[in-house]
């Protein structure tokens, strides 16, 4: 007849239990941390655009897999594509670019005195000051030389970190594709999961992740576009060159939510010193101050507020917030935390939950 084991072994039994499933669970997220970035970015792609995913499905017959073939490759073709030719237009304008940066320089060294010497009082110092400072370049000259093998160092980094980034890029490609492929699979399981941790307040606080996530999409990213097509109409209407690059770098200054300011602000700039019309100037000047730089401030607060269902203070703190601690991904997942807490704070306090929509789950 068996024995009983020794209590001690009995203990050790436990506590090897509940390593071994720690453990696995370690191995696994190293395992996944490398490819982390990009199935989040997946993630947030795929519950953005799922319900016109699901019409696309319904429409060709339930082929899942085709749809997400067809979105691998849509996400080739507005990722990676357009970062390769983001470069390419970038360095294609730089000769657009450094002349109307030249233009500048000239108009400013010529007429600068003249301002500088209009200002009361300390006028005649500050045109003085000025004219020595173009003057005297050989300064200038070795303290750029002197800094010449940082910048190319720093040059090579940011080379290498592209190469990085076209790679993340991909990986998100064909990511949101295999994630789309499987949704209904993956849902299940984050449903089943939440309801087994949370019961109906986890559930809830479920369908408040996936509306902040598609309400931070479409107020952020919706803006960014709006601004940017917006103020690539301004400089094509006002002659402005490489109008189609400056309105990219418009929409990408909006999504990392730096705003449209340091755009426009020295396009203007140029247009005042080198424009033959004043008006024009001044028009393209109105147009940017009031309609490009401002029209975030309207737009933004209904698209998140109306699809989120949230605190609007609580959405934009949370993709400040999300933007300076994660970085880009932040702008997403940081409104998300903030609604999921809100939410769990909610039901501790036993105030009433936030309204649902029907088609949120």
């Amino acid at each position: 007849m068996p024995t009983d084991p020794p209590a001690g072994y009995v203990q050790f039994e436990r506590l090897l239990a509940l390593a071994l499933p720690g453990l696995l669970l370690v191995a696994c997220l190293v395992v996944i941390a490398p490819f982390a970035a990009a199935l989040l970015w997946a993630a947030v792609i795929v519950v953005s655009l799922w319900r016109p995913l699901e019409w696309l499905t319904a429409r060709l017959g339930g082929r899942r897999a085709a749809v997400g073939t067809l979105l691998a490759l849509a996400m080739l073709a507005l990722l990676v594509g357009p970062a390769i030719a983001l470069g390419d237009a970038a360095v294609a304008a730089f000769p657009q670019v450094q002349a109307m940066a030249q233009a500048l320089g000239a108009v400013a060294a010529e007429r600068a005195p003249l301002w500088l010497a209009g200002v009361p009082m300390i006028g005649d110092r500050l045109a003085a000051t000025w004219r020595m400072m173009v003057g005297d370049a050989g300064a200038l000259i070795d303290t750029v030389s002197g800094v010449a093998p940082e910048i190319g160092a720093w040059l090579a980094r940011q080379t290498l970190a592209l190469g990085a980034t076209l790679i993340q890029l991909l990986l998100v490609a064909l990511a949101t594709g295999v994630l789309y492929a499987q949704g209904p699979a993956g849902a299940r399981v984050a449903l089943r999961l939440a309801e087994r941790v949370g019961g109906t307040d986890g559930i809830e606080t479920l369908e408040v992740a996936v509306r902040a996530i598609r309400a931070v999409s479409a107020g952020v990213i919706g803006t960014a576009a709006v601004q940017a097509v917006l103020a690539w109409i301004g400089f094509a209407v006002a002659g402005v060159p490489a109008a189609l690059p400056l309105a990219v770098g418009i929409l990408v200054l909006g999504i990392v939510q730096v705003g449209p300011l340091p755009v426009w602000l020295p396009v203007v700039a140029w247009m005042f010193a080198t424009a033959e019309s004043t008006l024009a100037a001044v028009l393209l000047a109105v147009w940017c101050a009031g309609v490009v730089q401002t029209v975030d401030n309207v737009l933004r607060p209904i698209l998140i507020s109306r699809g989120a269902r949230l605190p609007l203070l609580l959405m934009l703190v949370g993709v400040l917030g999300g933007l300076l601690s994660m970085g880009l991904i932040g702008v997403f997942l940081g409104p998300t935390i903030l609604g999921v807490g809100y939410v769990l704070l909610r039901r501790w306090l036993g105030l009433e939950p936030i309204p649902t929509a029907p088609s949120a789950a």
